[in-house]
């Protein structure tokens, strides 16, 4: 690696790190960036099965 020493630090730095420039991506389409998952949270229904009206032997009520 050749250090020039009229070669601003940030530059070197930047071309031994292999980065072209900073710039903003600010109203720009970023490739991969449109990968998303979300993770919804369902509340459980739960059926009571015994200590029911009528006893327990007989068929589940409908899920609401």
């Amino acid at each position: 690696m050749n250090i020039d020493p009229d070669e601003d630090p940030e530059q070197a730095l930047m071309k031994a790190m292999g980065i072209a420039g900073f710039n903003t991506t600010k109203g720009k389409k970023v490739v991969g960036n449109d990968a998303a998952a979300v993770s919804i949270k369902k509340q459980r229904q739960y059926r009571q099965y015994m200590n029911r009206r009528g006893g327990f032997n007989r068929p589940l009520d409908k899920i609401q």
